[in-house]
């Protein structure tokens, strides 16, 4: 117990492979946890009643658009750092980066590539729920889904890169802000299970996967900081302006020349 505590402390990125590790092979060993807790959702002859649930569609649809308002607003915050530099208000570009990068590398990469390659049907297909495609495990190639398929959970990537959202707090409320965000990661991921739209071990490896990444990404971002930080703070006024500058010269000349034309059209 000591050991695995001091591994957590001293080596988190290490922590989190071997239990990335330990929860895969956990899943693969015993095959019946991914049907159980899926079976406890479904109903014979009904398929899976929860993923026809308004309030619950809608908290899919909610979790489904909130990356991309999440991508936007972090832009606009990176684009503030660079016009008007470092103020009290607005995170380091560098944490600003750092989360997007989680987004882009754990979710649209490593995730994605997973849903479109292992080709893991997804539980509302398979024989033991109603539908026609036999179960695999977790990691276990398969032809029985093509693209967007269960394994690993995309949306359980995206609530949980949003857990990343805690490091843009001040250091005092980043505990505070992390256990705000908990909830709603913890109901987005699995109300994919509730749907039968994916297995638990989709939802645990996504939520691994992507904590992996973060910390290695955070690393990164981390011994760059001051680098990253120096290049963006208050660097973008100048050259926003000479490019405005330059679109409405642009502007300028295309009204007079197509004013030229009109006024040659109509001689």
């Amino acid at each position: 117990m000591a050991r695995g505590r001091s591994l957590v402390r001293d080596r988190p990125a290490s922590a989190l492979f071997a239990l990335l590790v330990l929860v895969s092979l956990a899943f693969a060993a015993f095959p019946h946890l991914d049907l159980a807790v899926s079976g406890l959702f479904a109903v014979p002859g009904q398929g899976f009643p929860l993923s026809r649930d308004e309030g619950l569609l809608a908290i899919r649809d909610l979790n489904r658009v909130l990356p991309i308002w999440i991508a936007s607003a972090l832009a606009l915050l990176l684009l503030a750092r660079g016009l008007w530099g470092a103020r009290r208000f607005l995170p380091p570009p560098h944490a600003i980066l750092h989360v997007l990068s989680v987004y882009l590398v754990a979710c649209l990469g490593i995730v994605h590539m997973l849903k479109n390659t292992v080709g893991r049907a997804r539980p509302e297909h398979i024989l033991a729920f109603g539908g026609e495609d036999r179960f695999t495990v977790a990691w276990q190639f398969s032809d029985a889904c093509r693209t967007n398929c269960s394994f690993s959970s995309g949306e359980a990537a995206s609530a949980m890169a949003m857990m990343a959202l805690a490091m843009l707090a001040p250091r005092g409320l980043r505990l505070r802000a992390g256990l705000t965000l908990l909830l709603p990661m913890l109901v987005f991921s699995l109300n994919r299970v509730a749907f039968g739209s994916h297995f638990l071990s989709d939802v645990l490896v996504s939520w691994l996967v992507v904590a992996l990444t973060a910390l290695l990404l955070g690393r990164v971002f981390a011994r760059h900081a001051a680098a990253i930080d120096g290049g963006i703070d208050g660097r973008w006024r100048a050259p926003l302006a000479r490019a405005l500058k330059r679109l409405r010269v642009f502007g300028r000349d295309a009204a007079v020349q197509a004013r030229a034309l009109f006024l040659r059209a109509a001689a």
